[in-house]
């Protein structure tokens, strides 16, 4: 599936961008060209017109009809650039102009007779060679010139091979650019896709290991469930250790269900916290105590040490169900007659606090996992003491959704250490 995704999304960004190549290059293209054939006019509009001035003084007094005038210089004796002139009469016909004149190359009787009714105009024509020319036709002014006009022209074809070989840089280095666009465009949709990948693998993980976890409570429940059918005739007394495992179970799954609800919506972004001034140092003491009944029940030491008022900017509740996490899981994790510390200091602008415990310790190869959801480095005794592997990934989302960091540290056989650090208020 990705890969065809990943295909369609580097088709779809090369044609987007073959279709801005085009429309840039087709705008690059009209406006050189029109500022090309604009200096091309411009040029030949200027010469016309200092010709007209110099050349009125040396016509006769009168030309008749049907009649050449006889030493008549027309244009200046030296063309640069390939400019000739003309005199044209009203019939088209050639009356002087430089040597370089080709009469194939003038202007047509339309242009000319356009140009005699007091409106100048230029015109495209072609040599006897085939060569592009462009025109401008002119009344003469003169009174003694009546019926005449001025042709001014040059080649074009300068323009026209710019023209050409702007067409191929072009063409040329679109099609690079596609080519290029095609192998980037494939490479980067290829990592656009990879988060997404990567986070489609872990919703098909997330939802495969919360199947495996709900299974577990559910055939307890049923199994548990059948028991109690199959001797309906027994008082609930006599049944009450199924029904102990039954709400035992049910509480699990609800605690499960929950944590698994708490993550879909970090993971949506719709699990706001409510920040406000929290007095750390009471409410880790407050935890310390809830948590010392139950360390008591296991016979374990909890100690609890603050040094000092610390105040942090964050949701009490969240930040109450971090403290709660870690030392339920200290506590789970560590043997009747051990210990398990929870220290609050202020060391360089952060609150640290750590959770200490006397237990087994995390194998170095788990420790990379511990965040991660539905991890677990004992399974079976996590399961026998009723977790899912989901309370240090909620956690982690605690801290970092209050701008801290989380670390975990241990020696195999002698214990185990979280360290939090939250910026202090």
């Amino acid at each position: 599936m990705f890969a065809s995704t990943r295909w369609r999304l580097t088709l779809w960004f090369v044609a987007v961008l073959a279709l801005i190549l085009t429309v840039l290059g087709a705008a690059v293209f009209f406006i050189t060209r029109a500022a090309l054939f604009d200096a091309v006019d411009d040029s030949l509009r200027s010469r016309a017109t200092t010709e007209l001035r110099l050349l009125a003084p040396r016509l006769p007094q009168q030309i008749r009809p049907q009649q050449r005038p006889v030493n008549v210089i027309v244009g200046p004796t030296f063309t640069a650039g390939g400019y000739f002139y003309a005199l044209v009469d009203r019939d088209g016909e050639l009356l002087a102009g430089t040597s370089n004149v080709d009469p194939n190359g003038l202007a047509n009787q339309e242009a000319i007779e356009k140009a005699l009714n007091g409106d100048p105009t230029f015109d495209n024509t072609d040599s006897s060679t085939g060569e592009s020319l462009r025109v401008y036709v002119v009344p003469m002014e003169a009174p003694q010139a009546p019926g005449l006009v001025l042709q001014v022209g040059r080649s074009i074809e300068p323009e026209k091979e710019t023209l050409r070989r702007l067409i191929f840089i072009l063409g040329a280095g679109g099609g690079v650019g596609l080519v290029l666009a095609l192998v980037g465009g494939f490479f980067l949709a290829g990592r656009a896709l990879r988060p997404i990948g990567a986070a489609m693998d872990r919703q098909r993980a997330f939802v495969a290991d919360a199947s495996h976890e709900l299974r577990t409570p559910l055939s307890l429940i049923r199994a548990n469930a059948e028991l109690l059918q199959r001797h309906p005739s027994k008082t609930v007394r006599t049944n009450m250790p199924a029904l102990e495992d039954i709400i035992r179970e049910t509480d699990e799954l609800g605690t499960l269900v929950s944590q698994m609800l708490t993550l879909a919506k970090a993971d949506a972004g719709t699990t706001p916290f409510a920040f406000t001034q929290v007095a750390l140092h009471d409410l880790v003491e407050d935890v310390g105590k809830q948590m010392r009944v139950l360390a008591d029940k296991k016979g374990l030491q909890l100690d609890v040490r603050i040094d000092g008022p610390v105040r942090v900017r964050g949701d009490e509740m969240r930040l109450r169900e971090l403290l709660l996490i870690l030392l339920d899981n200290a506590i789970k994790f560590t043997d009747a007659t051990g210990t398990v510390g929870l220290t609050l200091e202020a060391d360089d602008g952060k609150a640290v606090v750590r959770v200490t415990d006397s237990g087994s310790g995390i194998p170095p190869e788990a420790l990379l996992h511990v965040f991660d959801r539905f991890y677990r480095a004992d399974k079976a005794r996590s399961r026998a003491e009723g977790g899912a592997g989901l309370g240090l990934a909620i956690a982690k989302w605690i801290v970092e959704g209050h701008r801290g960091s989380i670390r975990v540290d241990s020696d195999p056989g002698r214990g185990t250490t979280f360290t939090v650090q939250l910026p202090i208020h």
